[in-house]
């Protein structure tokens, strides 16, 4: 190569003049340039610090105008490496709008708000699928706090939109070829709660659908337990067959590890096995129970299933299987109080009723009654006697680690004769715990104190009440059988501490507050028994009783509205109670409402139509409201209850007499006379309605009604004249010789819409005692005699008869016509 040559090539090398700048921007003079080390200083100090590439990256410098950026990226700042030799002074792509140098980005305020960082990121499929798995989980969530706030539809609704949105995902994850990538637990996540959602809705059908879908994806590991599930599903819509074969085949597909699962399992199916009426294969089903972890609800079903069976050999076995059930419980002896150490003390104190140690009560509680309720069952029916089955399963039971618990077998054995009237041997049984110092010894003296009190056996009561009390301070019942003896005894001031000795060992004794409250109510301290009834109520809601306490005791205290107020939610418990119904018709009557009165005096006699009393109020009613037709058939039912009574008999024959039918009643008056000839008012009426209806037969009812007073006038001077009576004379116009008058007196208690009238007599003077229906007196006056005057006045039980037409002038209520008297009828 020549020389020519080489220097031609000199001159054209691609990097001559890459030095050529001024001497004012050269590279060694940047050390001692101000401008440009203050802006390395305030640049530099707030950009992000970034490594550097190998040198070699171009960096340019502009012209005398200022400093600027090249069009390549800046990986380095002068002094880190040799420039990267340029072809050119303008680097590529450099053009010439020109950009202010403003490393602090001083003027973005002027160009507006900076553009998002990363604006697209979201755009991309994976964003989309993440955000709608994360808008499912809060659905799911959601749906789930609502089930739990009982909130089913709410729940139901969250379900189905997570259900939608994930197959909305599926199909995005699809279009994005991102299939995958599907999150498994997110779907069986969603399907599940759909499912236990449409199962709290009662959507049985498309839940078990929704399980379906679930038990048959074999992705879904575990899914075999929710065949659980399906089976409590068919259990609730009672297709237990299929309910069993759903649980068989979790049975099947559960893990031997998961023994705590099978267990449930297999007890359901006994269950079910039970209500199916198939007890050999519940039996087995509790036995395989029993035999893998024995537990006392599944021995207690094995033994109810072979007394059912009446296998005497598996009930007792099964029993012992009970006995042997361990409750893994601490013994209450390290609960014991340390009077040496006060601070271990207060820590057992609190231990005492901590949340474990309620749960030890609870499991305790629960084991002896387990046990005592199998005792009691099959002792009558394991051997040929109840005495010597109770035998055998108190020594069983002192056999075992429930020792205790033999002591209230014994009682529960004298329950069993009560219940059976073998009233002796329950006694004898009880008489074995008197030498006994124990609370068993307490509770057997309650029992007899009851049953001696039952008997009128009062003074035994009290003994055994005194036994029990000694041996168990704090037994509220043998306070409430001591206090039943005082209130015998008409000791209330006694009864009311004892009452209040028991209330304070048991508040809420329930026979203590209701005793309580009657002997206040006795000893006419009413606001004292209100508050003991309200206590009541508050612990029994709508005990019957309680509620009838409360309404009577204000009507006692004259507050009628509120009286009327309980006695309605009474009714509310009772409807049909014809008691309540007729207290309300009687406050009701007292308070002057006469309709509201009948209507609950009408529906007492529709639930109980033999209440004489409500008889006698329908039929007053009717009566005062002019209606003597439909008082006719109250008094008519009366005649049929009480036929040996004469007082239904004349109130139905007035009744007769009222509407007109003057000849039908005196058939009535004539057979009433036949069957009680002594009855005074009977022949005053047929005297009367005889001389109304102008025959003959008045002179003989006359002189049989002379006899009659006679006789009965006889009687009341024999009966003064007699130590310890009265020397009055009273009319006997209430009463009959044979005590059925129609004229008798009602209830004290009670109140009628026609008051009840003392009406004077003509003949003696006295007060005559007139029945509640009795409106008017209608005298009927004889020619008297000097000696004997006959009483013929009478009071008419239906009130003044209405105005007949007479069918002649001349006819007086007063005489006979011209009918010719007898003898004995003539002054002297």
């Amino acid at each position: 190569m020549t020389a020519a040559t080489i220097a031609g090539m000199a001159d054209d090398d691609i990097y001559t003049g890459y030095n050529d700048y001024p001497s004012m921007f050269s590279t060694k003079d940047l050390d001692q340039d101000e401008l440009f080390q203050e802006a390395l200083k305030t640049s530099y100090a707030k950009r992000p610090i970034i490594t550097p590439k190998k040198p070699g990256t171009a960096m340019r410098f502009g012209t005398s105008s200022g400093f600027h950026r090249g069009g390549t990226t800046m990986t380095g700042h002068p002094g880190t490496a040799g420039p990267r030799p340029m072809t050119a002074v303008r680097g590529a792509g450099y053009t010439s709008s020109r950009q202010t140098f403003d490393p602090l980005n001083m003027s973005s305020s002027s160009r507006g708000p900076a553009p998002p960082l990363e604006s697209g990121k979201e755009d991309k499929p994976e964003e989309k699928i993440k955000t709608a798995e994360r808008r499912i989980m809060e659905l799911i969530e959601n749906s789930a706090e609502a089930a739990s706030e009982k909130n089913m539809r709410v729940a139901l609704e969250r379900a189905r939109e997570a259900s939608s949105r994930e197959r909305a995902l599926i199909r995005l994850q699809e279009q994005a070829g991102l299939s995958d990538s599907h999150n498994v637990d997110l779907t069986f996540a969603v399907l599940f709660n759909l499912a236990s959602q449409y199962t709290n809705n009662e959507m049985y059908t498309e839940a078990i659908a929704t399980y379906q879908a679930i038990t048959r994806n074999r992705m879904f590991n575990n899914s075999a337990r929710l065949k659980v599930n399906m089976g409590n599903i068919y259990v609730k819509t009672g297709q237990l067959p299929q309910a069993i074969k759903m649980y068989r085949m979790a049975l099947d597909q559960a893990p031997t590890a998961q023994k705590d699962l099978r267990i449930k399992i297999m007890h359901n199916i006994g269950m079910l096995f039970v209500q199916m009426g198939r007890l050999e294969e519940a039996a087995n089903s509790f036995e395989y129970v029993m035999r893998e972890r024995a537990e006392f609800k599944a021995g207690l079903h094995a033994v109810l299933c072979h007394f059912a069976l009446l296998h005497r050999d598996k009930m007792k076995r099964g029993f012992l299987e009970l006995l042997e059930v361990q409750l893994n419980i601490d013994q209450e002896d390290k609960y014991n109080n340390n009077t040496d150490d006060i601070a271990a003390n207060i820590i057992n104190e609190v231990i005492k009723n901590d949340d474990l140690s309620k749960l030890e009560r609870e499991m305790k509680l629960e084991a002896e009654k387990t046990i005592l309720s199998a005792a009691k069952l099959i002792a009558p029916v394991i051997e040929d006697t109840l005495t010597a089955g109770f035998a055998w399963c108190v020594d069983a039971i002192k056999s075992s680690v429930y020792g205790p618990l033999a002591a209230d077998l014994e009682i529960s054995k004298a329950m069993v004769f009560l219940h059976n009237r073998e009233t002796q041997l329950a006694i004898d049984t009880l008489k074995v715990f008197e030498n006994r110092d124990t609370k068993a010894n307490s509770a057997a003296s309650t029992m007899l104190s009851f049953i001696y009190f039952l008997q009128g056996d009062y003074d035994q009561a009290e003994r055994c009440g005194e036994i029990a009390r000694k041996a168990d301070s704090y037994n509220a019942a043998a306070y409430v059988n001591l206090s039943a003896c005082a209130i015998n005894k008409g000791e209330f001031e006694r009864a009311r501490e004892l009452l209040l000795c028991a209330l304070d060992n048991d508040a809420s004794h329930v026979q203590a507050l209701y005793n309580l409250g009657l002997v206040y109510k006795k000893q006419n301290m009413y606001e004292d028994a209100l508050e003991c009834f309200w206590k009541l109520r508050n612990i029994v809601r709508f005990d019957p009783q309680t509620l009838y306490q409360i309404g009577h005791l204000y009507q006692l205290i004259n507050d009628m509205d509120q009286a009327a107020e309980w006695f309605n939610q009474l009714l509310g418990i009772i409807p049909s109670d014809p008691g309540v119904l007729q207290k309300l018709g009687e406050m009701y009557d007292n308070l002057g409402d006469k309709q509201q009165a009948y209507q609950f005096y009408s529906d007492s006699y529709r639930f109980y139509p033999a209440n004489f009393e409500v008889i006698d109020w329908l039929g007053s009613y009717f009566i005062s409201m002019q209606v003597a037709e439909k008082a006719f058939t109250f008094f008519e039912r009366a005649v049929e209850l009480a036929p040996d009574q004469p007082r239904w008999r004349l109130l139905a024959a007035a009744c007769l007499r009222r509407t007109g039918q003057f000849h039908k009643a005196l058939t009535e008056y004539q057979d009433i006379h036949k069957k009680f000839p002594e009855n005074i008012e009977c022949l005053k009426f047929l005297v009367r309605l005889c001389s109304d209806l102008g025959l003959k037969e008045a002179q003989l009812y006359a002189a049989e009604l002379k006899k009659v007073e006679k006789a009965k006038e006889l009687k009341e001077r024999q009966t003064s004249s007699r130590p310890g009576t009265t020397g009055s004379r009273r009319s006997n116009s209430g009463t009959s010789s044979r005590g059925g008058s129609g004229m008798s007196t009602v209830s004290e208690h009670r109140s009628s819409p026609t008051s009840g009238r003392d009406l004077q007599g003509s003949h003696s003077g006295g007060p005559i005692r007139a029945n509640r229906l009795a409106m008017l007196e209608s005298p009927l006056e004889f020619t008297p005699e000097p000696i004997t005057r006959i009483n013929t006045s009478y009071s008419d039980p239906v009130g003044p008869m209405p105005t007949r037409p007479m069918t002649s002038a001349g006819k007086r209520d007063d005489d006979f016509g011209d009918d010719e008297l007898g003898d004995d009828l003539l002054p002297e």
